[in-house]
């Protein structure tokens, strides 16, 4: 058996394509909005982020982000509904506000250096800024003040294993807090499991994202996205948070429906 090629160049631009995961409202279990993930074609198994070092290092990274970010307008305009937000992830080309779609985040790494230039054409961009990953590096306070944003996504660095560890839900807590005193929305990255999902409820979070609210897909699941947003608003959430002090979902339950 050959192994699947792992090369990939900038001609190849036109093969990519975008998958949409879903950010839900943690209490009611409405589509706050989807993010944009980059993909590879068929046949090759770059990761997302190898693709995106690759194209830096050889200078065609702006055009990777124009070509992902068109797909991901397009893929916006055939199907997010009402006011469903789009996250577009921004690292050196910023959209045109012409071409934007009617309700556009651009997220921001915060763990990434970022030119002048981009960070001047953020500020002068109408679209509303993210920080994304916050916390994955220092949570670097200063690029809060900076850059201003109108929300943070937090780390699944601090949500993994939040249920279980009284250091990630202080810390989430405060973020928490720090984000209502500031007037920003606040996204848990990164919810795998129940029991960090009824943690992160705990902490404060309204919104979240993660595998185990809605993965990655090419067209959005409605059938299945409705079904958990059932169970977040239901009785049985409140009922297993109950059952245990520090949260824990038995696979039985939640997990496994979802």
């Amino acid at each position: 058996m050959t192994s699947r090629d792992t090369r990939f160049s900038g001609a190849q631009l036109d093969t990519l394509t975008v998958a949409l995961q879903p950010v839900m409202d943690l209490r009611t279990g409405r589509i706050h909005g989807f993010e944009s993930l980059l993909r590879g074609p068929q046949g090759c198994d770059v990761h997302p982020r190898e693709l995106l070092r690759v194209a830096r290092r050889e200078h065609w990274l702006e055009d990777l982000e124009e070509r992902a970010q068109g797909l991901a307008l397009l893929a916006a305009e055939r199907f997010l509904q009402g006011n469903e937000i789009l996250f577009l992830n921004v690292d050196s080309y910023v959209p045109s506000v012409e071409r934007r779609y009617p309700h556009l985040v651009l997220e921001v790494n915060e763990n990434s250096n970022h030119s002048r230039e981009l960070l001047e054409q953020l500020r002068g961009n109408r679209a509303t800024l993210y920080l994304d990953n916050y916390g994955e590096s220092h949570g670097n306070i200063e690029s809060i003040l900076n850059m201003r944003p109108r929300g943070l996504k937090v780390s699944p660095a601090l949500v993994h294993g939040i249920a279980e560890d009284k250091r990630r839900f202080a810390i989430a807590r405060t973020l928490v807090l720090l984000s209502q005193d500031l007037g920003m929305e606040l996204i848990a990255k990164g919810i795998e499991s129940g029991e960090d999902l009824c943690a992160a409820r705990r902490a404060g979070f309204l919104l979240g994202q993660g595998h185990y609210l809605g993965r990655p897909t090419l067209v959005p699941n409605r059938a299945r996205m409705a079904a958990t947003a059932t169970l977040l608003r239901g009785a049985v959430i409140d009922t297993v948070m109950s059952v245990r002090s520090h949260c824990v979902v038995t696979p039985s339950t939640v997990g496994d429906t979802l």
